[in-house]
């Protein structure tokens, strides 16, 4: 039988465990950091997939969605993009189980990412057959990579 934590317990451990964590994966945050500094500073999206076809892709929106959240602008970020929704609460749920619960394997929440993934893809489908071209996020972006290959392809 596992003793009762006090409150006080729960959060150092979860602490530590962060911090470890973290520690842990310090050079794959530190890549992740740089390559939104890149593309941030020096092309017009953080999105792989605008930058190199310039299409929206089945996630573009969400940080602009996360941020209305941040700002208490909730029909905003629906708006945005709806699946910020359930793709906080996933995270919560991670949190929540892997920190103060301690626990390591998660199945079921694994199943709910991948049922909200795939329902994003459907939804994506959707919104690219009956938003696109539209406002942001669903635009296309003349600027990118593929396009300019194919221009610079053309007057050769």
């Amino acid at each position: 039988m596992k003793k009762r934590r006090s409150f006080r317990q729960i959060l150092t451990d979860a602490l530590e465990l962060i911090w470890k964590d973290i520690h842990s994966a310090k050079w794959a945050v530190a890549v992740i950091i740089a390559y939104f500094v890149i593309l941030k500073r020096f092309f017009y999206s953080m999105c792989p997939l605008v930058v190199l076809t310039g299409f929206p892709c089945p996630g573009c929106g969400l940080t602009r969605a996360g941020f209305a959240v941040l700002s208490f602008d909730f029909a905003e970020a629906f708006q945005i993009h709806p699946f910020i929704y359930p793709l906080m609460a996933l995270i919560l749920m991670f949190l929540v189980n892997r920190y103060l619960l301690g626990k390591k394997k998660m199945p079921v929440l694994r199943v709910c990412l991948t049922v909200t993934l795939a329902a994003m893809i459907v939804f994506y489908v959707w919104r690219m057959y009956w938003c696109f071209p539209g406002e942001p996020p669903m635009s296309y972006y003349s600027g990118n990579w593929l396009n300019k290959l194919f221009e610079t392809a053309q007057s050769l």
